[in-house]
């Protein structure tokens, strides 16, 4: 089915954009009931408290009896906030709010709204900057105020605001409404992940002069995650004698890492197997001796942490090489952040991540391996002889040496574009199936139908809705309308109260069925399967509305539906070891076959979708081969496939989190 859009002017692009936000907050939660009833139920389990047991019991009471109302509050909050935002400020946009005393309850909603909205931007970073600069383009079209400000009232920390404001509004106890915030993050993560997409989507296709393009595709940044560095770095405390992480302030030691930074750089291709030690070499030299005792346990973890990742039989000699120039560097930024070891997302920790990638993406005799190999040690060199903010510089080595790689990525993904464009279009199919069948049993929880009027639903209005949400780029007006039409279509099916309404409901039935069969007829039903649907439909709107006695089928409330959409959150999938590794997958990480795969022994992702789907590629790209995270998780259990640790920091600080439980035991 293909929709004509008609061609909008500036202001009604931006007006329709500001309604499909406002369309996917007014759904939130009658499609996401299930979801975080389960995390609230999860939650409890947790916290056996009494008051805890109360307010997950009041936020399934909400739940339960009025998701339309906290939808409805939810968009209408969000819709105050584009018509007023100078009414809508951040609880910190005065300087001085930060002196204002708050209570308790008030100052862990303003954490938690803080935390959730956190957790999302790290995560949609890069849809939120490319859907904001096309927001403020299609201003400037339209010659209103090009302010930034509208463009990140998209944002999730202005939608998580609006939903707490909601939540107060609707009078929900202040301590329950944050219990129920923290309980939406990932449901509404989803949300805003898929109309994201669906916004730049929508915008890319408009008639609007000067939109930003959508830049070149880096591997998107890996979500912060604790991982065995806490528990070093913890050790490392303990060792020192505090918990108080102190800069380094022994002159001996900076003395000797000032010598050892200035050692002449390795030429590139001449790396020995083994790559000097040099931490081991810095902890035989006499000035560390009066060195304060954490900066010398920051320094044997450091020397550890070093042996375990130039010890990786992932790493290829000449990368390992590279990577050994970094050890001084990283030395120093550890010393004055010890962070370094707890956050995943440290720029050391990232850069020589990064060079991990540059060491599989590049194998010697790749084309490109001379060019990748010239980048890295260009790279650390130029950083290991940068003697002031070492951090600042491994952010900024990071940035340069991943936009090359985007650069090698863009050229091959070039030659992947048709398999892409089809993966994304199965990707929109399957979002658009999967928010219908969302719509189909929220409506059924509420106006219970009989099964047979829902399995006609499922096969032939579904369809339909899918198809209007990939012709439309997302929820856009015939969406809007075919959403209104299933409504009505089920208010239909009910029991009236009394006469008046019964009579209501007789005239509202032909419309109904005209839009259902109008639909229908635009998707190419055939006559046969035409008188099915409205068999059924017809039969049972008379049976159910006119006062005749007739048979009365009987109905359900709880949908199953036969196609089954992927939904990343479901506590079923969660529980999945192998499918949790698949989701987790990234563009850029590598698969492991073994026996290989459709002539794959090694793979790469090369896109990965938000609804499942995978295209990998061997590292020259010549070999495209396209997977749902369903089928590799498959493989996954029945050992055919291995997804090793990406990170080769994580994988260092896990063994030597191994090393230092077995040597305090």
């Amino acid at each position: 089915m293909t929709i004509q859009t008609p061609s909008l002017a500036p202001l009604a692009v931006l007006h329709e954009a500001d309604a499909r936000m406002a369309q996917a907050l007014e759904n939130f939660f009658q499609r996401s009931r299930t979801t975080i009833q389960e995390t609230v139920l999860a939650r409890l389990q947790e916290q056996v408290a009494e008051s805890s047991l109360a307010m997950g019991q009041t936020c399934l009471d909400w739940l339960n009896a009025y998701p339309e109302s906290l939808s409805t509050a939810f968009a209408d909050q969000f819709r105050r906030n584009l018509a007023q935002p100078e009414t809508f400020s951040s609880h910190r946009s005065d300087p001085l709010a930060g002196l204002q005393l708050v209570d308790d309850a008030t100052l862990t909603r303003q954490l938690a709204e803080e935390k959730a909205a956190a957790f999302m931007t790290e995560i949609l970073r890069a849809e939120m900057l490319l859907l904001f600069g096309r927001i403020q383009a299609v201003q400037r079209a339209a010659l209103e105020d090009p302010d930034e400000r509208h463009a990140e009232l998209y944002g999730p920390l202005p939608v998580v605001r609006a939903l707490s404001r909601a939540l107060d509004g609707l009078g929900i106890d202040r301590n329950c409404g944050t219990f129920l915030l923290e309980c939406v993050r990932a449901p509404l993560l989803d949300t805003l992940q898929h109309t994201y997409d669906a916004l730049n989507a929508f915008l890319g296709a408009s008639d609007v002069p000067g939109l930003p393009a959508a830049p070149a595709r880096g591997a998107p940044a890996r979500r912060s995650e604790p991982d065995a560095g806490r528990e070093v770095l913890a050790h490392i405390r303990a060792a020192a004698g505090t918990a108080v992480a102190q800069s380094v302030q022994a002159t001996g030691l900076a003395d000797s890492l000032a010598r050892w930074a200035a050692l002449p750089a390795i030429v590139p291709g001449t790396h020995a197997e083994a790559p000097t030690l040099v931490l081991r070499q810095l902890q035989l030299d006499a000035g560390i001796a009066g060195a304060p005792a954490f900066d010398r346990a920051v320094l044997d973890a450091m020397a550890s942490l070093f042996e375990c990742i130039l010890d990786d039989p992932d790493v290829s000699a000449p990368f390992r090489g590279e990577i050994a120039q970094l050890q001084i560097p990283a030395l120093q930024v550890a010393l004055a952040s010890p962070e370094f070891f707890s956050n995943g997302q440290h720029p050391a920790r990232r850069l020589i991540d990064l060079l991990g990638q540059f060491s599989r993406r590049f194998p010697e005799g790749h084309a490109a391996h001379g060019a990748a190999l010239g980048q890295a040690h260009d790279a650390c060199v130029a950083l290991a002889r940068t003697p002031h903010q070492p951090a600042h510089a491994f952010e900024e080595t990071h940035r340069a040496l991943a936009a090359w790689l985007a650069g090698q990525d863009a050229q091959m993904r070039a030659g992947l574009a048709a398999d892409i464009d089809r993966l994304e279009h199965l990707e929109r199919q399957a979002l658009g199936t999967r928010l219908a069948l969302e719509n189909l049993r929220d409506f059924t929880e509420r106006y219970p139908a009989p099964e047979s009027v829902l399995a006609r639903l499922e096969t032939a209005w579904v369809p339909y809705m899918a198809s209007l949400y990939v012709a439309e780029s997302g929820e856009g007006p015939e969406w809007r309308a075919a959403c209104l039409t299933l409504q009505n279509l089920f208010l239909s099916l009910q029991v009236p109260g009394d006469e008046a309404t019964r009579e209501a409901r007789l005239r509202t039935i032909p419309a109904i069925n005209a839009a259902l069969r109008h639909g229908l007829l635009s998707q190419g039903a055939e006559p046969a399967q035409l008188k099915d649907f409205f068999s059924a439909i017809t039969a049972t709107q008379e049976v159910w509305v006119r006062p005749e006695p007739g048979r009365r089928e009987p109905r359900i409330d709880a949908f199953a539906p036969r196609q089954r959409s992927a939904n990343p959150h479901s506590s079923a999938r969660q529980a999945d070891a192998a499918l949790e590794q698949c989701r987790r997958l990234l563009e850029g990480d590598w698969v492991a076959f073994d026996p290989p795969y459709a002539g794959l022994a090694t793979a790469r992702v090369a896109w990965a979708g938000t609804q499942g789907h995978l295209l990998l590629w061997d590292s020259a790209g010549r070999h495209p081969l396209a997977l749902d995270r369903d089928a590799l998780a498959t493989e996954v259990r029945a050992g055919r496939v291995r997804i090793p640790e990406q990170s080769l920091t994580r994988k260092a600080l896990l063994r030597l989190k191994t090393q230092l439980t077995a040597q305090a035991t």
